[in-house]
């Protein structure tokens, strides 16, 4: 009677959530639905529901769902009898469910497999299924279904088991039944009464268990599975992909690999042999009709060759021309208008390119054809790249210009192969076409032309310039000769100046074309769609060429305060400020000094003057900073006495003018970042000059944060303990100086922390962490030592709640800095070892905050750490276990209990709903058997075992 009344109010809370109206009373339904999953009597409820033959679907889908989920969840609250007869119902319930609604099936069959892959004394699932569910088609529909889902349901993560009961199961229930699968499988094709949806039903189990890895290609090289997997590649629909993936599966087992016993290899050469005919008959027949096929079902049958062409790439090598169809056909699949069927063959074609380089010698035949294939590939490729007629969408331009950089690589495959002259010399040709010239002369009006065809061959010429030598004198003169007479069409001009920047190392060997480049690219600034990569050939080329450059850096200059002035993108005045800084490198010495205070006065002078200024222009400070550090940076100076003091001056005068930018606009957006980076740019690279200003530094830093809160002061201020020995002039002044810096920033920090949660300031909860990381790295006795360090602990403890990910990653970096140094050295001092580092003081902390810490750590890794950060909190939590239980003598009296006590007094805080009370157990003894032991990387093993089990459990519940 309380199965019926709980069956009727779950019918109800059904009727509400998928009938009712009413979005309160839907969002109640589902709320409770869920409560009621998690309760015990849903095992006996949905069992009686799916046993009422007036139940509707819905009803009796929720039930078989609820079951499932029970089962993946519980089934050790059955116990072993339980679970058998829960097997028993279920099987009732599938021959029930039989040619009906197959939603309904694979539920029932889910959660059989489940039961099967758990419950151990379920001694032969496929004979049991076997012997019930042959006796006519629907039942062997059911027993397909079953069969399908059972490899899957090994994979599945929220099926939670011991590490050797899954080898061990997996190998009673698949490894040693696989054979007798295949068998039934062939059985079930022979029956004249199953046809249609059964054989495609085969094909699923087929490929489920191939999938696997239980089926070998001996067991299926004399069925026919193989041929029934080809001939449904002629048919529609979910029968199609039924096939696709079920030749993809045997083609996957054809691989080569070198751990292959004979028997192995053999079968394997067999196999490919029978399948390289028939992947030929089917290359026929898509190439006589490619004009007719379904864009999908094309789609298809390019995944089945690309699976073809992986798996037997060293065969291809090897033996070319048997597989030429099978290249052709991936020619051909390059050839489509579909940009998700091309990009499926990138892959293809750089392993085929791999492997035709490392393995034969350009004179071997097999590498002449394939380096004809890949000349073709070319054209093909080109074709790809050209932009369409019809405006993109944002979203459209985004994934055309990724699918553009997948086709470069192609190209740059193809230059491997076929060589660089005739790929360059095929893009040339198609520049040469789309520009109406043939052999340097035009041939028709560049009014008729398309701009598309150009570029494209442009932005191939491009993408080949990785894998072409500097030294190539053939293709690329006449390229770079016919840059000058593209027309006049910005698409044009942007595409030719960034093959210039790509050929700036082959510009260095061919130095006759420098001055014509520079003239070239100082063009693209007076048009706005291609100053930006006029900005980055500038840059290459003043980086590659500064020789050539360097006695004409007054016209570089001037050209600079020209177009620097005008509307150009900050960015791009900032890559012409790197671009000078490597011609003025290149200066000879006597005009060096001059060179470099011909560009820094200037702007230092516009800087200070602006800083004067009220109210400041923001923007304008912002660039000027970061045009000095872009110089600062790059410009490089060597044995040059005249231009070492000019830069030390320079310099000296420059913190100046960023302490007066931190001071009065500090809090701007863009002068923080600007400002924070200059600054980086002064103590890393002229650190020795700053030795006497180095306390004003740390002064401006400090202030900043306390000011404004913006956590670029932090990152500023982490890039200067890393370099805080260069900054003073012994160890001793360079401590003093990371302490002070790095304990005022924490005084400040905990001051906004109180009163913001973590989670609320990400960036600045980052940024702080991977600063106490570093520093306590850098300068622990200091660090740790200092008066404020205590109140940093705890609020260590406390950021362990902080809910984005890269601020968890840096809390628990920081926890690792504190507690594994404190770990290793606690073992230096039981092996007698003296050491000056801070343990008491480490010891002392994690004996006060002990219970805190181990409960945000444990409860993290159940429930909150990002799973990819469980392995870091893991670590984390075997160091406190280390630390709080094999301490110093005078704390190490307490024995190890607390830490074990402090465990059990956390999961006392988790529902026994979530973490059964047995488990728990298990879990303590284990973690105290490993601590009694010292075994802490054991610890760090078991207790992201027991988080990984946790989280797919209850995830999987929720």
């Amino acid at each position: 009677m309380a199965d019926q009344t709980s069956a009727n109010e779950v019918i109800r809370a059904l009727n509400a959530l998928y009938q009712g109206t009413n979005l309160e009373e839907r969002e109640q339904a589902n709320a409770w639905l869920e409560q009621f999953q998690k309760t015990t009597q849903a095992w006996t409820t949905a069992d009686a529901m799916l046993g009422t033959s007036t139940l509707g679907l819905e009803a009796k889908l929720f039930a078989a769902q609820t079951l499932r989920n029970k089962i993946i969840l519980g089934v050790r609250e059955l116990g072993e009898q339980g679970a058998l007869s829960l097997r028993d119902s279920m099987v009732g319930h599938l021959r029930g469910a039989r040619g009906g609604a197959q939603a309904l099936i694979t539920q029932l069959c889910l959660g059989l497999a489940d039961l099967a892959v758990q419950v151990g004394s379920w001694t032969d699932p496929f004979g049991d299924m076997a012997g019930m569910f042959l006796s006519d088609a629907q039942s062997v529909s059911c027993l397909l279904e079953f069969l399908a889902v059972l490899p899957e349901e090994f994979l599945n993560e929220r099926v939670v088991v011991d590490g050797a009961y899954y080898s061990q199961r997996s190998e009673a229930l698949l490894g040693q039944r696989a054979g007798d699968v295949i068998k039934l499988l062939v059985q079930c094709l022979q029956q004249p009464d199953l046809h249609g949806d059964a054989h495609t039903r085969v094909l699923v189990c087929f490929t489920s268990w191939l999938r696997h890895g239980d089926i070998t290609l001996a067991m299926v090289q004399d069925t026919p599975l193989v041929a029934l997997a080809f001939a449904a590649l002629a048919e529609d629909g979910d029968v199609f992909d039924t096939a696709v993936d079920a030749v993809c599966g045997v083609l996957y087992e054809t691989r080569m690999d070198r751990d292959d016993d004979a028997e192995a290899a053999r079968a394997k050469d067999v196999m490919v042999e029978q399948l390289e005919q028939r992947l030929a008959v089917t290359a026929a027949a898509m190439r006589s009709e490619a004009s007719d096929i379904d864009p999908e079902r094309m789609q298809g049958l390019c995944r089945v060759f690309t699976e073809a062409g992986e798996a037997w790439v060293d065969r291809i090598v090897r033996s070319v021309g048997q597989f030429e169809a099978v290249v052709a056909a991936l020619v051909d699949c390059m050839r489509l208008g579909s940009l998700d069927a091309v990009g499926m063959t990138f892959a293809f074609w750089g392993l085929l390119a791999d492997r035709t380089v490392e393995n034969t010698a350009s004179c071997d035949p097999a590498r002449r054809t394939l380096a004809r294939v890949f000349e073709a590939l070319v054209d093909v490729a080109i074709a790809h790249l050209k932009y369409p007629e019809d405006t993109l969408t944002a979203k459209e331009r985004d994934e055309f210009r990724e699918f553009r950089h997948g086709v470069g690589d192609v190209l740059k495959d193809c230059v491997r192969v076929a060589g660089q002259g005739a790929t360059l010399g095929r893009a040339y040709a198609l520049v040469a076409a789309g520009i109406g010239e043939k052999d340097g002369d035009a041939t028709q009006g560049t009014s008729e032309l398309r701009w598309q065809d150009a570029e494209a061959a442009l932005f191939a010429v491009r993408a080949m310039g990785a894998e072409v030598s500097p030294s190539e004198n053939t293709v690329l003169p006449k390229i770079m000769d016919m840059l000058n007479r593209l027309p006049a069409h910005p698409k044009l001009r942007y595409a030719a100046t960034l093959v210039i920047g790509r050929y700036t190392e082959w510009t260095h060997e061919h130095p006759q074309y420098v001055s014509f480049q520079l003239a070239f690219i100082a063009d693209g600034f007076k048009e706005r769609t291609v100053a930006a990569a006029s900005a980055q050939a500038l840059k290459y080329l003043c980086q590659d060429c500064a020789v050539f450059l360097a006695n004409h850096w007054r016209d570089v200059l001037g050209f600079f305060g020209d177009v620097a002035s005008g509307t150009l993108d900050a960015a791009d005045v900032v890559e012409i400020s790197v671009a000078l800084a490597h011609v003025i490198s290149a200066v000879p010495a006597p005009d060096t000094a001059l060179a470099i205070e011909a560009f820094c006065m200037p702007v230092g002078r516009e800087l200070g003057a602006l800083l004067q200024q009220t109210p400041i222009d923001t923007r304008a400070v912002a660039l000027l900073l970061d045009r000095l550090g872009a110089f600062l940076r790059y410009v490089h100076i060597d044995d040059n006495d005249a231009a070492s003091q000019l830069m030390a001056r320079i310099v000296g005068d420059a913190w100046p003018l960023a302490q007066a930018a931190l001071e009065r606009v500090g809090g701007d957006s863009h002068v923080s970042e600007s400002a924070a980076k200059f600054v980086r740019v002064l103590v890393e690279f002229y650190s020795s000059v700053l030795r006497l200003v180095a306390p004003q530094i740390i002064d401006a830093v400090v202030l900043a944060f306390q000011q404004t809160g913006l956590d670029v002061y932090l990152w500023l201020a982490r890039r200067i303990v890393s370099v805080g020995h260069t900054l003073a002039a012994d160890e001793t002044s360079s401590l003093q100086l990371t302490s002070s810096l790095v304990t005022r920033l924490c005084d400040s920090a905990l001051v906004l922390f109180r009163t913001t949660p973590f989670s609320d300031v990400p960036e600045t909860t980052e940024e702080f962490f991977r600063l106490l990381e570093r520093a306590v790295e850098a300068a622990p006795a200091f660090i740790i030592q200092s008066p404020s360090f205590a109140l940093v602990f705890g609020a260590s403890v406390a950021a362990l709640d902080v809910n984005h990910f890269h601020a968890q990653s840096a809390v628990l970096r920081a926890w690792a800095q504190i507690l594994s140094p404190t770990r290793r050295h606690i073992r230096m001092m039981r092996d007698a070892t003296h050491t000056s580092y801070p343990v008491a003081t480490i010891v002392e902390l994690c004996t006060e905050h002990g219970l805190a810490l181990c409960a945000k750590l444990l409860l993290g890794l159940l429930r909150t750490f990002d799973r990819e950060l469980v392995p870091e909190a893991a670590d984390v939590f075997a160091s406190l276990a280390a630390v709080a239980s094999d301490g110093p003598a005078a704390a190490a009296a307490r024995s190890e209990a607390p830490f074990v006590e402090w465990v059990q007094a956390v999961l006392a805080q988790v529902p026994d709903a979530s973490f059964a009370p047995a488990e728990k157990l298990a879990f303590v003894q284990a973690l105290a058997d490993a601590v009694l032991a010292h075994q802490w990387p054991k610890i760090k093993v078991l207790v992201a075992d027991v988080a990984a089990v946790f989280w797919r459990r209850n995830n999987a519940q929720s």
